[in-house]
């Protein structure tokens, strides 16, 4: 073998460093924490795939639940809505390629 494989060195190093050996689906509050650190380290609310791909996904995902509560793949709710609205999050944005 290549040395591509966990050694014990590497394991511990990936614990000392708070790797997550079990990720887990991230929750709507999840998402809100990161959308503040967004902010916080950009000043802006404008995630695009390049800065974030995951967040960006996340974003589009909550403006198309809001224009289309019956198709969309994310849950909608007056909750949501008001949480993001809180951020200073742009409902209008089109989608962000760069």
């Amino acid at each position: 073998m290549g040395g591509s494989f966990l050694t014990p060195a590497r394991i511990n190093e990936l614990d000392e460093l708070g790797f997550e050996w079990l990720a887990r689906p991230k929750t709507f509050e999840d998402h809100i924490a990161q959308l503040k650190e967004f902010k916080e380290l950009h000043g802006h609310l404008r995630v695009t795939l390049a800065l974030d791909r995951k967040l960006a996904a996340f974003c589009n995902s909550m403006r198309e639940a809001r224009r289309n509560p019956a198709s969309g793949r994310m849950i909608i709710t007056k909750e949501r809505i008001k949480a993001l609205d809180d951020l200073g999050f742009g409902w209008g944005a089109k989608r962000m390629s760069k």
